[in-house]
């Protein structure tokens, strides 16, 4: 009897050995064989769930968006501040060795950036569409709760937010061993910290844990 082959998780595993291989390469630099390689399946099996290198490109970016989601509602569960699920909104995308989902997120990101398929800049301005709205609930959220000042202007906190986070994965792209994923966070921290009032800073310094 044939065995039976489960094709959404052979599909998932060929999306993860991509994250390995687009945070070795890049993502215009690796081939559909790069990633037979890492996942130990011949191009031929790729090809049968992948009709080219754009669609698995899509496929491996969904998939790094949807786990980092599910990932970040799942972490703001049990909390009741807004301020504190926008932390951890933001530390999420933090480049992480110990989560591939935010490394090759973030690579894929700023790599799509660069590439002509205008389906994968469709997926990316959607994706980061998405994860725009999620932060700015929480920070109206955190301005409802009166733990950020009522002075700033949510659209102006939106945009100080992703220009700090881009710098941050950047420069963690750019040189993983000088800029440590806890300098980034302390940075992000640090952004936050002067969203607050002065008597609330010192207990969101000291937050620290990703």
């Amino acid at each position: 009897m044939p065995k039976l082959v489960d094709h959404e998780k052979r599909r998932n595993e060929i999306a993860r050995a991509t994250w390995v291989v687009v945070q070795r390469l890049g993502t215009e630099r690796f081939r559909l064989r790069d990633i037979a390689d890492e996942v130990g399946f011949t191009t031929g099996v790729l090809t049968h769930y992948f009709n080219d290198k754009g669609s698995l490109i899509r496929y491996a970016f969904n998939l790094a968006y949807q786990s980092l989601s599910d990932q970040i509602l799942r972490s703001n569960k049990l909390s009741n501040s807004g301020l504190e699920r926008f932390r951890k909104a933001l530390v999420a995308l933090v480049p992480d060795k110990k989560n591939p989902e935010s490394s090759a997120f973030v690579s894929m990101c700023f790599g799509i950036r660069n590439l002509s398929d205008p389906m994968l800049t469709a997926d990316y301005k959607k994706k980061r569409s998405q994860y725009s709205r999620l932060l700015k609930s929480y920070i109206c959220e955190a301005l409802n709760n009166k733990e950020i000042r009522m002075s700033q202007i949510t659209d102006d906190t939106l945009n100080l937010s992703f220009a700090v986070l881009d710098g941050v994965c950047i420069a963690s792209l750019l040189n993983p061993s000088g800029y440590s994923r806890t300098r980034g966070i302390r940075i992000i921290e640090t952004m936050i910290e002067q969203l607050t009032y002065e008597d609330d800073r010192v207990s969101i310094v000291n937050t620290t844990a990703s």
